[in-house]
């Protein structure tokens, strides 16, 4: 080998349909030399040779005999590796989990991915070998556990071993949060903890937004809030990408990021580019698309500038097809700065009521329905979301902030030229 220069391969699995082991499907290979990195992406032809074979992702990775040369690229812009298989990788939670238990090492990306198996989201695994891992056992059922480590990880405390195994039960959804996976009557949970330094209880914030999101006719997962001690809350929402006996099966997961080939840190992107991959890619397009219409005009509506490209995604069905999954990572911000992290129509930020009126027909809609809609919507996040928060009992000052948030973002977005 020449010096300067490294090379790693590593070995790509997929859980299909139904199956209850996952099947190596790829082979992955890249090489650094200095500050630049490069590689190639193959299928195996056994794999491509096996009925309901589907590609990891039909618009960057469709399945072909032929590799995929991976183009050049500076490590410091991302490398070489896929977006789609950067979707893989932990999040900014697990990467601190993993560096703890590491004795503050943070592992690059080929370790991460292989560390983080078991309980990523969506279907793929990964593994030096051919062999795939085999399916985890279920994570422990104790909230109160997994609350005290995640506690004890935060302010830089002692950790005892059998907490840190709680604590390798993180998901990988884009966000710094505190999180890991919860067993919970017969299913697969997904349990956020209060953060070190939060002003206000997030958990309950994210259990209205996903509440009212439900009211306004938006899919999101079945959720609830649960104490966890010291007068402190987990929002625990089901996980989407696990079903069967024991939440044991996996279906494939693509982010919007992946599916748009986008970095989901940059500023690209919109909901109208989203919207034409799932005009191409969805069993139901017709659904999805006023699904994703709703979502944008409720971010819009409560302040959720967070909408980035990782936070919307599609769950596949077989084959290439696939449908919108819930909606995940709803929570007012609180802070009506006026844009959105996801542009409605690509030429700006802006949190625009007008401007999604105007790209209603990407998403199949009259400017009617489209301003029918939004009226709707509005009637029930300002005229019913104080009945969600009577429901969380939520403290007064959580409440205040919410009122002052939504009168405020009324007039950013232009609610009232709608009479809303």
């Amino acid at each position: 080998m020449t010096s300067g220069i490294s090379e790693r391969a590593l070995y790509v699995g997929l859980y299909l349909p139904e199956s209850a082991m996952p099947l190596p499907a790829a082979l992955l290979k890249l090489k650094r030399s200095s500050l630049q990195e490069s590689g190639d992406f193959a299928y195996g032809l056994g794999y491509l040779e096996r009925p309901g074979a589907m590609a990891l992702n039909p618009l960057y990775l469709p399945l072909q005999r032929e590799s995929f040369r991976l183009p050049t690229r500076l490590l410091r812009e991302g490398g070489a590796l896929p977006l789609t298989l950067k979707d893989a990788l932990p999040d900014a939670w697990g990467q601190r989990v993993l560096a703890n238990e590491l004795g503050g090492r943070l592992p690059g990306e080929f370790e991460q991915l292989l560390l983080t198996n078991e309980d990523r989201v969506g279907a793929m695994v990964f593994s030096e070998s051919r062999e795939m891992p085999p399916p985890a056992d279920l994570p422990p059922d104790d909230l109160g556990q997994l609350a005290e480590a995640v506690r004890r990880l935060q302010y830089d405390m002692d950790i005892p071993k059998p907490l840190r195994r709680l604590l390798l039960s993180g998901g990988s959804l884009g966000g710094a949060r505190p999180k890991a996976s919860f067993f919970h009557n017969h299913a697969l949970w997904l349990a956020k903890f209060p953060a070190a330094g939060d002003p206000l209880d997030v958990q309950s914030l994210e259990a209205i937004a996903s509440r009212l999101a439900a009211n306004c006719g938006i899919q999101v997962p079945q959720c609830m809030t649960l104490p966890i001690g010291r007068g402190e809350t987990a929002f625990l929402s089901r996980r989407f990408d696990r079903f069967g006996e024991n939440a044991r099966q996996r279906q494939h997961f693509l982010s919007a990021s992946a599916l748009l080939n986008i970095p989901y840190e940059s500023s690209a992107g919109s909901y109208i580019e989203f919207a034409r991959v799932i005009r191409r890619l969805s069993l139901r397009p017709g659904a999805d698309l006023s699904e994703l219409f709703r979502r944008m005009i409720f971010n819009l509506l409560i302040d959720n500038s967070d909408d980035h490209l990782k936070n919307h995604g599609m769950l596949n069905m077989g084959g290439d097809r696939y449908v919108l999954s819930p909606a995940f990572g709803i929570v007012p911000q609180l802070t009506n700065l006026g844009y959105q992290m996801l542009s409605i129509d690509g030429t700006t930020q802006e949190s625009s009521l007008e401007l999604a009126i105007q790209s209603a027909p990407h998403f199949d809609l009259s400017t009617d329905r489209a301003v029918a809609v939004i009226q709707e919507l509005a009637g029930v996040v300002y005229g019913q979301w104080w009945m969600n928060t009577g429901m969380q009992k939520v403290s007064d000052i959580l409440r205040k902030r919410l009122q002052g948030c939504f009168a405020r973002q009324k007039e950013i977005i232009g609610a009232a030229r709608l009479g809303v």
